[in-house]
């Protein structure tokens, strides 16, 4: 994620955090001293860190049961309101996705116990159990707000740990994109009403509803997105009436094919094979540094991504996701056929949408 300092890897994931969480630390730092002087600040700001740590042990619980069931995990990111741990997809087998949902409070559930039973060993029950999440020994705190932290995460606040194992239990009964619609509902709701609560008792709560309600939105758009693409061939929207540029060719013809067809994005090809690819930044960076003359061999990408005809809709939309790229070349036997693009999936999905609409009539 851009604006995030990485950290280092923990069993082969990167941690980072992002640079709010920085300024985050030094606010808090600033009214910690404000109100109780240098030793509340780093007091204060210790516990904090603390915390994180332990934000930071509770996704890795998730991190490693979904790398158990083959998901790629691309690392977990500390934010003010929390971590979030980095996934390609979540699986939709309901069981699968109930392991992974549950690992998260199940780790901060033994971390709590833990930090528990050592606190009982150092200061015995009456100091343990004296404390609270406001007032106490550092110990006993960091253990009561795991506890609490795990049963937060146990709302039914999709796409939060509770919301998930929500979505799984509907998903053995239903579709999995329907299980999805109706767990982001209720997850919009629980977000107004944390934000409600928020406005008169915790501001920080009414922020992180405002993340569980879009992040409900967008875990429900892309299911929809999924369910849509999926099983559908490229061949069904790629044109098969396109432009390609030769490495001798000049920027000036990509920029002639822009001006006079419904291409951005051009493949390049020498002796019937791609060779490169010339995206829409790419053209606009050489015009800026070198002009319509340069040659396309030059500016034009040697690293890209191709997909076949008989793959799915599906497939190319998670490529262009990894490739940040709008187009890809679609190949039979090495030659290019095709091109698919980013526009061509969005007419798709509004048509497809539309159809669906008439056929609940």
């Amino acid at each position: 994620m851009r604006s995030s300092l990485r950290l280092g890897r923990i069993f082969g994931i990167p941690i980072s955090v992002h640079l709010t969480f920085l300024l985050f630390i030094v606010f808090l730092g600033m009214v910690y001293a404000f109100h109780g002087g240098p030793k509340a600040a780093l007091a204060g700001v210790s516990f904090i860190l603390a915390l994180f740590v332990s934000v930071t042990i509770h996704e890795l619980g998730h991190s490693l049961v979904a790398r158990r069931f083959g998901v790629k995990v691309n690392g977990i990111i500390l934010l003010p309101i929390g971590g979030v741990s980095q996934m390609d997809d979540m699986p939709e087998q309901p069981g699968r996705e109930f392991l992974i949902a549950v690992a998260g409070p199940a780790t901060s559930v033994v971390l709590g116990l833990v930090l528990g039973i050592a606190s009982l060993l150092l200061y015995g029950p009456a100091a343990t159990f004296k404390t609270t999440v406001t007032a106490g020994l550092f110990l006993p705190n960091l253990a009561r707000v795991n506890l609490l932290l795990a049963i937060f995460n146990l709302l039914p606040g999709f796409p939060m740990d509770g919301g998930r194992i929500f979505r799984a239990a509907l998903a053995h009964a239903m579709p999995f994109d329907r299980a999805t619609a109706i767990a982001a509902s209720v997850g919009r709701v629980f977000a107004i009403g944390l934000g409600m609560v928020g406005l008169f008792f915790n501001i920080w709560l009414t922020f992180i509803a405002v993340f569980i309600y879009f992040g409900a939105s967008s875990e429900a758009n892309r299911v929809k997105i999924k369910t849509t693409l999926h099983d559908v061939p490229v061949s069904r929207v790629m044109a098969a009436t396109f432009q390609t540029l030769s490495p001798d060719d000049r920027v000036s013809l990509a920029v002639e094919h822009a001006y006079h067809g419904f291409q951005e994005d051009f493949p390049v090809v020498a002796d019937d094979k791609v060779v490169g690819v010339l995206m829409k930044p790419d053209i606009l960076a050489a015009l800026h540094e070198h002009g319509t003359g340069a040659l396309v061999s030059r500016v034009m990408r040697t690293e890209f991504t191709t997909v076949t005809a008989d793959q799915t809709l599906e497939q190319v939309y998670a490529a262009i996701q990894t490739c940040g790229c709008t187009s890809l070349p679609v190949l039979d036997s090495g030659r290019i056929v095709g091109l698919v693009t980013l526009e061509a999936l969005g007419r798709y999905l509004v048509y497809a949408g539309a159809g669906s609409g008439a056929n609940r009539t």
